[in-house]
């Protein structure tokens, strides 16, 4: 801004005027920041609706998969004493069971040493838990002694686990406990010492309790699990058992005859009904986002920042549409969001009756996951149809709704330009205004200089003819 006076000559207000006539000059401006507000306000509205979508977008994928539309459970009176859990072929019933013995497996030590330290003997070590391969382990100088004995039949993945027990008394045992429970997994240790008698208690031998056997001590028998389910008598292996009810899975914790336990397998739908759910939510608050968005006021004559969006207007009339599809090659009882129990009230708002919705599972659950999920080009399914039309809307590049907020944007950065162009060329008019009126000022001030060397001679003219008069009187 150049250097003024401020009408010290004229008696101007040079300031203001210059204001004024700047604020006249302006005016363009103030018309584009209007513009640009409005644009902004309908960016920051379909973000908005673009975020309701998308959130919407996220429920509809996940009816796109069935994997989950069922659920089924098992549940057990009592689980101190077993547990249950259940797959996807599960019947509905209820199973008495008691548990009178549970499965064991077999556990053997060696005789006694005086140290996990202590130096047993070199040799071969074979040992086989039941009918399962025999496993070779060689003992020598390196790991000869009682934890190394242990270690390296750990190491050798023979179907044990080894370990050495300090009994209190100075006695260090080998134990060994058999990885698999049942009777038929019982453990055989044979010897093969370098001292060339296998059967005597001195050397790798002397591992044996009884050498002349052969054998150690067993300290657990191997047992089978012990039950009845329903009054039959029940035998197996292990405490895990996963054969015994289609689709269900127990496990055996404690044994006790008196205590008969009563496990009940169900079938229910709240997978589904847990996505359809979160569908009616999010479907929902994004109609109630449109409302208000392209609502109009009658007694403020103010409409929403969408009203008259043809791009929301798309989006209403398809979000409808989407909610009347049916797919061919589904059961007629079941084709439709209306017979799977999801009503459309005045207002738009979706609700679920979730007893019509398992009632149409339980009679047909496999139409009613090919009418959310089908994938069959030019049939697919509800879900997939709407899923891919919100996509159409919100894909990052492609999207009909990306694409106007983008343009938007455009359109606001073309408004700052013009702005910034015109506050260049303001910038200049101002400085050209006063650079004039301060040419003015000038002026007034060499004319205000003359007018006074004019009044000084006017008045030595006037005095002179003064006196001139007085000398001829």
């Amino acid at each position: 801004m150049g250097i003024g006076v401020s009408g010290l000559m004229s008696g101007l207000d040079t300031d203001s005027i210059i204001s004024k006539l700047m604020d006249i000059e302006r005016r363009p401006i103030m018309l584009l920041q209007k513009k640009e507000a409005g644009y902004q306000a309908k960016i920051t509205a379909l973000g908005q609706v673009k975020s309701a979508m998308s959130e919407l977008k996220s429920a509809v994928e996940a009816l796109k998969k069935s994997d989950d539309f069922l659920s089924y459970s098992a549940s057990s009176s009592n689980t101190d004493i077993l547990t249950v859990s259940a797959g996807d072929d599960v019947q509905p019933g209820s199973y008495n069971i008691t548990v009178s013995q549970l499965a064991s497996a077999q556990q053997v030590r060696s005789s006694g040493f005086s140290g996990s330290d202590a130096e047993v003997g070199t040799g071969t070590i074979t040992i086989q838990v039941g009918s399962g391969e025999s496993v070779d382990i060689d003992i020598t100088e390196d790991n000869n002694t009682l934890s190394g004995i242990a270690q390296a039949i750990n190491d050798a993945d023979a179907g044990v686990a080894a370990g050495v027990i300090n009994d209190g008394n100075g006695n260090y045992y080998l134990t060994l406990q058999a990885q698999e429970t049942g009777i038929d997994n019982t453990i055989s240790l044979n010897v093969q010492d370098d001292d060339g008698d296998s059967n005597d208690a001195s050397g790798l031998s002397a591992l044996y309790t009884d050498p002349a056997a052969s054998t150690l001590t067993e300290t657990q028998a191997a047992a089978n699990a012990q039950l009845s389910v329903n009054g039959i008598a029940v035998e197996r292996a292990s405490n895990e058992i996963d054969d015994l009810i289609d689709g269900m899975t127990i496990n055996l914790k404690a044994a006790d005859e008196s205590t008969p336990v009563t496990v009940t397998a169900s079938k229910g739908y709240g997978g589904l009904t847990g996505k359809l759910n979160t569908f009616v939510e999010k479907y929902n608050a994004l109609v109630d986002l449109l409302k208000k968005q392209t609502a109009y006021n009658a007694a403020s004559k103010q409409g929403g920042t969408l009203l008259g969006d043809s791009t929301v207007s798309r989006i209403e009339t398809g979000m409808s549409r989407m909610l009347y599809q049916t797919v061919d090659g589904v059961d007629s009882s079941v084709n439709s969001l209306s017979k799977l129990g999801m009503e459309v009230d005045d207002s738009g708002h979706l609700s679920l009756d979730t007893s019509k919705l398992n009632s149409a599972m339980e009679a047909h659950p496999e139409d009613v996951a090919k009418f959310f999920t089908s994938d069959d080009t030019g049939n697919e399914g509800m879900a997939v149809k709407f899923y891919d039309f919100l996509d159409g809307y919100l894909k990052s590049s492609t999207g009909i709704l990306s694409s106007k907020i983008d343009g938007l944007k455009k359109s606001t950065d073309k408004i700052e330009d013009q702005i910034e162009r015109i506050n260049d060329r303001l910038a200049k008019r101002e400085e050209n205004l006063r650079h004039q009126f301060n040419a003015l000022e000038d002026l007034m001030l060499q004319f205000q200089q003359t007018s006074g060397q004019l009044d000084q001679q006017l008045s030595t003219i006037k005095n002179l003819n003064s006196q001139i008069s007085k000398s001829r009187g």
